[in-house]
């Protein structure tokens, strides 16, 4: 049922080559679940995909790949003005309205001509010309893989947001899709009209349109619009439309010259063309390599035939930086990046003090040597197209200059100590666009709070940063999709957080480390952990202690953080440590796949 080393570049619609190291596909709840019985199931990271629509393969996937086959399509009578349409999590998405309107049924014509499958449609919460997912699904039938057994979400327990859900997040690895239920009207004639284009389709066909009209006008716009992936690779739409403050609008405006105008998003937030900003932006026909900004629609990033993964990820990032730098706004990718790469980056290395210390002479302080050089200890992740900080400490504005850092999806933050913390404030430019997640414990979420109340307060005076924080546990917990495992260290008596994200774990200021939470270190290639000084201390790991820790690990490379000027000289503190453990410094850039 499980095969290896298999071609997937046709089951997506970028047409970038790509291997998946095993993939399988299933018809029922019955051959999933032996599927999530196989040692290469458990064994191994594990990804869902339909129609292979809304992905970004940065390279191939180490793990395995598992798709839907259930094709069922059942029609269900509630009433006379309520139908029951339950679609297969398998079924084509086109395949599926255009059943629809065959059967005489109204509500979902307005999402014609959409690739992918119908079980991305709840993950997703597709949406386009005035109707999203979430406005027709009644219900969505998944199979647990922990508990391995089916169960039902409604429509609210879905959580869905803007191109958003709760499979996108806590549910991420753990709910499949297996059926949707729509609830939909018996009707031939159409009721969403109130967006662009279909605003007119009345006056133009002089009667009110048929289900049929309208979803044939979208499809005549789409294709007009939008390449065909059978010709040209793509993924549709590429980034969301940024939903901005009301409140920074007039900013932009002042500091850009330019008055953008969208469409309100709540009472507080307005919707902007992603594709008229990147146009404006000057980006429409830019390329990198065999990826280019489709000459139609800017909003779309083609293939020529000859494109990597990497070439699209480049552009991608070519057009968030020119939208920031033309408007300040931060656009975010509607595609998911499939990349088990993460990029890490150490922002800073060294203790509360930083090295040097002030008014200290020793030979590591006074050093020439930019290793020798530490700020408070800090670190960027990037991975699956996302940029993660952990802790932003009193010198992540001078770190974030130093990387070139123009946008954070979310930050992780260990424990609320101000070397740990103090640079919570410079996250404002990461705010402009809305509520900047932060995770942490409900112990430290509690502590923010109270020391920086100006953020959290109900009604916050302009310009201050704004958080979502979100209180984690010692359970993982998915930010868009990436699993992210809370590891509990004692720093002295003091419980804290390091995180494992994939094969890469990062721990700081740790003295003890419990059996169990060593347990949940199986596996990682690299961990980055502190190790103080020579000298005892009562919270944190000495030198010796480190290494010990890194021998239970057993990570094929440890790097040393937080770090006093105790340890010595940079080059001739690595000399003597053993082979796969060397002390990290600031701006160490490395790649754990």
């Amino acid at each position: 049922m499980i095969q290896e080393n298999v071609d997937i570049t046709h089951l997506t619609t970028f047409g970038i080559p790509v291997k998946a190291r095993y993939y399988a596909e299933f018809s029922s709840e019955n051959e999933l679940l032996k599927i999530s019985r196989d040692p290469v199931f458990l064994e191994n990271e594990v990804l869902c995909i339909g129609g292979g629509s809304n992905l970004l393969f940065v390279g191939n996937y180490d793990g395995l790949v598992i798709r839907p086959r259930i094709d069922s399509l059942v029609r269900y009578n509630k009433d006379d003005n309520h139908v029951f349409a339950i679609a297969g999590a398998g079924v084509r998405w086109v395949d599926f309205v255009e059943w629809c309107i065959s059967e005489n049924l109204s509500g979902v014509e307005n999402l014609a001509g959409i690739p992918g499958d119908v079980g991305a449609a709840p993950v997703q919460n597709v949406g386009a010309y005035g109707v999203e997912a979430r406005d027709i699904i009644h219900a969505v039938e998944c199979f647990d893989l922990t508990t391995r057994q089916v169960r039902r979400f409604t429509n609210e327990e879905c959580r869905f947001g803007y191109r958003d859900s709760f499979f996108k997040h806590e549910g991420k690895g753990r709910f499949v899709v297996l059926r949707v239920s729509f609830r939909l009207t018996p009707s031939t004639e159409a009721h969403n009209l109130e967006y662009g284009p279909l605003r007119d389709l009345a006056s133009r066909l002089g009667h009110t349109p048929t289900i049929r009209e309208v979803a044939d006008e979208i499809i005549a716009i789409r294709n007009a619009k939008l390449p065909d992936p059978a010709i040209t690779g793509s993924a549709g739409s590429f980034f969301k439309n940024p939903v901005v403050r009301n409140g920074f609008l007039p900013e932009i405006a002042h500091l850009t010259g330019h008055t953008l105008s969208g469409y309100p998003a709540d009472d507080t937030h307005t919707k902007i063309s992603a594709a008229w900003l990147i146009d404006h932006a000057g980006m429409k026909g830019v390329r990198v390599g065999g990826a280019y900004v489709y000459e139609n629609q800017p909003l779309v990033i083609a293939n020529d035939g000859h494109a990597t993964g990497q070439d699209v990820v480049a552009l991608a990032d070519k057009i968030r930086r020119a939208v920031q730098r033309e408007f300040l706004i931060d656009l975010r990718p509607e595609v998911n990046y499939i990349d088990t790469a993460i990029h890490v980056r150490i922002l800073g290395s060294g203790t509360s003090k930083g090295v040097p210390e002030i008014g200290c002479g020793c030979e590591v302080c006074e050093s020439a040597d930019l290793h020798d050089k530490r700020l408070r200890t800090s670190c960027l992740i990037n991975t699956m197209g996302m940029n993660i900080l952990i802790d932003p400490g009193p010198d992540f504005r001078q770190q974030a200059l130093a990387a070139g850092l123009s946008h954070l999806d979310a930050v992780l933050i260990t424990h609320s100590h101000y070397d740990h913390v103090g640079g919570l404030d410079d996250l404002r430019p990461f705010c402009m666009r809305g509520y900047l997640p932060v995770y942490a414990s409900a112990s430290v979420a509690a502590e923010l709070r109270r020391h920086y109340d100006y953020c959290f307060a109900e009604h916050k005076y302009p310009g201050v940063p704004v958080f979502d924080l979100k209180e984690i546990g010692n359970n993982p917990f998915s930010i868009n999709g990436l699993k992210i495992v809370p590891i509990e260290v004692l720093h002295g008596k003091k419980p804290i957080n390091g995180f494992r994200i994939g094969k890469f774990a990062y721990i700081t200021d740790a003295k003890v480390v419990e059996p169990q939470e060593i347990e949940k270190l199986k596996g990682v290639d690299t961990l980055v952990v502190n190790a103080l000084r020579a000298r005892d201390h009562f919270a944190h790991f000495t030198i010796d202690e480190a290494l010990h820790f890194a021998s239970e690990v057993k990570a094929r490379q440890t790097y040393f953080t937080h770090m006093t000027h105790e340890v010595g000289k940079h080059d001739l503190f690595a000399a003597s440590l053993p082979a796969g453990v060397a002390p990290a410094y600031d701006s160490l850039e490395f790649t754990v796949c």
